[in-house]
């Protein structure tokens, strides 16, 4: 226990540095309800503030499979003190729907203002997912900016077909309320 004690700041830090940013104030703790872990984490400006933000993806501590995760956007402010900026339940599919693949959850990028969730799921046929949402500052919040989906089956590699989807082609959704592709 001490050692993964150890390791976990060790790790927190390798992040914030590789992301270009640092995460001193581990005070973004009480954010995470007892019985959760950090399953990934994410480190930069979402908001435009120039501060760094956070986006977490939590999920239980117990082995259900079946068990939702969570998504959190964390921001800072001048004080270095984290407020909520949206959550949603919905957004990272269960460890359980992942198929041959497993656990259909990839990653999550950040690149100027906007999040992208990667994920996966499947055998033969296969269907990879890529959901952006990007900063409306006028909405303080984000939203739905674009959708990848490709689909491909391993007998017919020729076949993959990768649908986007983007602007006016999606409603404008927030983050917060996104319950799964269009």
């Amino acid at each position: 226990m001490k050692i993964l004690s150890l390791v976990f700041p060790v790790l927190l830090f390798c992040t914030a540095v590789q992301a270009q940013g640092t995460v001193s104030n581990y005070a973004y703790r009480r954010f995470i309800p007892s019985g959760c872990d950090v399953r990934d984490m994410a480190i930069g400006d979402l908001n435009g503030d120039q501060l760094t933000d956070l986006v977490l993806v939590l999920q239980s501590k117990k082995k259900d499979p079946a068990a939702s995760r969570t998504l959190v956007i964390l921001v800072d402010d001048p004080q270095h003190r984290w407020s909520l900026a949206a959550s949603n339940s919905h957004l990272i599919l269960p460890n359980d729907i992942g198929g041959a693949m497993g656990d259909p959850y990839g990653r999550i990028t950040l690149d100027r203002g906007c999040i992208t969730i990667e994920q996966s799921y499947g055998s033969r046929e296969k269907t990879r997912l890529e959901t952006t949402f990007c900063y409306v500052p006028a909405k303080k919040d984000w939203v739905l900016y674009k959708e990848v989906t490709t689909r491909e089956d391993a007998l017919n590699a020729d076949a993959a077909k990768t649908t986007v989807l983007q602007g006016k082609q999606l409603r404008p959704i927030s983050i917060k309320d996104y319950t799964g592709q269009h």
